[in-house]
């Protein structure tokens, strides 16, 4: 059963070493030697030409034109960490731009998966922070649903 408004603070994370070693590899070496699992929908797509990141996931789950749960998650990161968020149903709203980016990149945060929308690509890409999304898109959200 899938519930809502929970968050795990005890994130238990991959060992440093083993994230250095993984980084040197490229997604495809690493998808072939975890038997062909692991990738991305191919519609998820980086920001900017050139973007790579490794690190632990802190995965979060939010609603449509809410961006409350990447706050929350953003509450949560430690050095290396990358947000990996998933929604309820299909949304491309902006839900992540330049202030959020700012934000995880003062936590260490090393770059967001986000099956929605995004904002601020220019700034994204300037700032040199990673991101893979659905869409770009100036739509702005709300904070108003709780996630998980």
């Amino acid at each position: 059963m899938n519930k809502t408004g929970i968050a795990v603070r005890r994130i238990e994370r991959a060992p440093a070493d083993a994230v250095k070693a993984l980084s040197r590899f490229g997604v495809a070496t690493i998808h072939e030697a975890m038997g062909r699992a692991g990738l991305l929908a191919p519609y998820l797509r980086p920001i900017y030409p050139g973007a790579r990141l490794c690190g632990t996931a802190v995965t979060a789950l939010g609603h449509p034109g809410d961006n409350w749960m990447l706050h929350v998650a953003a509450e949560m990161l430690k050095p290396g960490d990358v947000v990996v968020m998933g929604f309820s149903s299909q949304t491309e709203d902006g839900m992540f731009g330049e202030l959020l980016a700012t934000s995880f990149r003062a936590r260490g945060a090393v770059g967001l998966v986000i099956d929605a929308g995004v904002r601020d690509t220019a700034e994204l890409a300037q700032m040199k922070f990673p991101v893979w999304s659905r869409a770009v898109n100036a739509k702005g959200t709300i904070k108003a649903t709780v996630g998980s």
